[in-house]
């Protein structure tokens, strides 16, 4: 047996829909137990209006249901196992596998609805014609936008609901609380999320990368900053001039900066605080103070208020910065 792809295609005429209590029933009825075989395969109705196949998608997605119904060995592999014959379809067709897996879900429903006379309803509200390779005015009227969708109405929520069109389409719409399921209703579409997931992975992408970039300038060391007093001090300052790593070749002095609290805080304020402990607390030197710089040089408006500390407190301190070396001091 030959696949046909072209062989059929859902027309985009409206049924004629023959409105009683009797019939509204029945087709629930059918539902109800398209639910619970779809269960068994793992899906969900109401997942899928997720993936939205266009008209030309859904009519090859159909003529592959047909293929499958039409071939015992691969109905039969799909109705005992309970599970999709991508294996079988592979071999027998010249389909893709990423097309096959992207859409089993919509091939496996076709599949069970078109293939059960018990689905009698649902098999009449759905328009399958014998295809024609012509663009006709059916398939530029597909192509149009439209405010409002006809469907039966398939799964009911709180604030949205699942109604299948006689095209084929699976579609998110609102919900109506006076609606029955297995009605046929027209309602506007209900705008989801997951229908611009495409859109919203792009966007948490930008902001991801955007933070990456940010964290690694932040972490980014751009200068040593070396204080030299009873012991020694290093500190790693990012562009910005905020203290990203510290360490001491004294343990007391590990604990005394990590009481401080100096880390993610600016050079100047930095520097004022571990001044001023050490001058309270007698660890400098009787040469005073040495500052080190290696790497970008620090601006006078980064250490101002660290300067005019010095120059209150009559500190000794001689800084070397990044090779331009001076005394600070009263």
């Amino acid at each position: 047996m030959t696949f046909q792809q072209y062989k059929y295609k859902f027309s985009t005429k409206a049924p004629i829909n023959v409105v009683s209590e009797d019939i509204t029933e029945k087709r629930e009825e059918e539902i109800n137990r398209l639910k619970e075989d779809l269960i068994e395969y793992k899906i969900l109705i109401k997942d899928l209006v997720y993936d939205k196949p266009s008209y030309d998608i859904r009519n090859k997605i159909l003529n592959i249901s047909y293929f499958i119904i039409e071939n015992i060995e691969i109905y039969d592999y799909l109705i005992k196992n309970k599970e999709f014959p991508l294996k079988l379809l592979l071999e027998n067709t010249p389909l893709e596998r990423t097309f096959l897996e992207q859409w089993k879900e919509f091939i496996i429903t076709y599949s069970i609805i078109l293939s059960d006379p018990t689905y009698h309803y649902l098999q009449d509200y759905l328009q399958i014609v014998e295809a024609i390779q012509v663009l006709g005015s059916e398939e530029i009227f597909e192509n149009k936008e439209v405010e409002e969708h006809r469907g039966l109405l398939l799964h009911k929520g709180k604030f949205s609901s699942v109604i299948l069109s006689s095209k084929g389409e699976f579609i998110k719409v609102k919900s109506n609380k006076e609606e029955k399921i297995g009605e046929e209703i027209l309602a506007k579409e209900s705008i989801s999320l997951k229908k611009y997931k495409t859109q919203i992975a792009i966007f948490f992408s930008l902001i991801g990368f955007i933070f990456l970039i940010a964290s690694y300038k932040y972490n980014n060391i751009d200068k040593t900053l070396v204080i030299e007093i009873t012991s020694t001090i290093t500190l790693e300052l990012n562009s910005s001039n905020k203290v990203v790593n510290y360490s001491s070749n004294s343990e007391e002095i590990k604990e005394i900066l990590k009481e401080l609290k100096i880390k993610n805080n600016h050079v100047d304020s930095v520097l004022i605080n571990i001044l001023d402990y050490v001058s309270n607390n007698e660890m400098i030197p009787s040469t005073g103070i040495v500052l080190k710089v290696t790497g970008e040089a620090l601006e006078d408006r980064d250490i101002k208020n660290t300067e005019e500390y010095i120059a209150e407190n009559k500190l000794e301190v001689k800084f070397n910065n990044s090779g331009d070396e001076n005394k600070v001091s009263e």
